[in-house]
């Protein structure tokens, strides 16, 4: 297996568990995988002259690397989308968070005679972004 087909695979390797922990909500596992997927994908664009070279061979490694691509297409494709729409669903729970907290945000919280009601119910909340 040439260098640029170990890359391949290895990078779609961790797409594989990127995409999986997306699904089951583990967002600490996305944050954690983020500097592998860069590294590697650093790695793959290193060797972008090679894997042209192997593309226009007409071998069996060329027909693996081929394939090997086009399922790292597929992952990019779906981890993009998935990375996408939890992203825009992050922007929508932090607007949703600022809208109670400017609605609560009057001076405090008041009770049904219109006295303030001592305490702080709804405290800023922190959103991790990082993703």
């Amino acid at each position: 297996m040439t260098a640029a087909a170990q890359i391949v695979e290895r990078l779609a390797k961790v797409l594989r568990d990127e995409i999986a922990a997306i699904g089951a909500g583990q967002l600490e596992t996305v944050r954690d995988l983020y500097p592998q997927k860069v590294a590697l994908y650093e790695e793959l664009q290193a060797q972008t002259g090679a894997v042209e070279r192997q593309l226009k061979a007409a071998t069996p490694e060329a027909k693996a690397l081929r394939e090997g691509l086009d399922e790292l297409h597929g992952l990019i494709r779906k981890d993009f989308s998935l990375l996408e729409h939890l992203t825009a669903a992050t922007g929508r729970v932090v607007k949703e968070l600022s809208r109670i907290r400017d609605r609560h945000g009057l001076g405090g919280l008041y009770e049904a005679d219109g006295t303030l009601r001592p305490g702080d119910v709804a405290r800023p909340q922190q959103v991790d972004e990082s993703i």
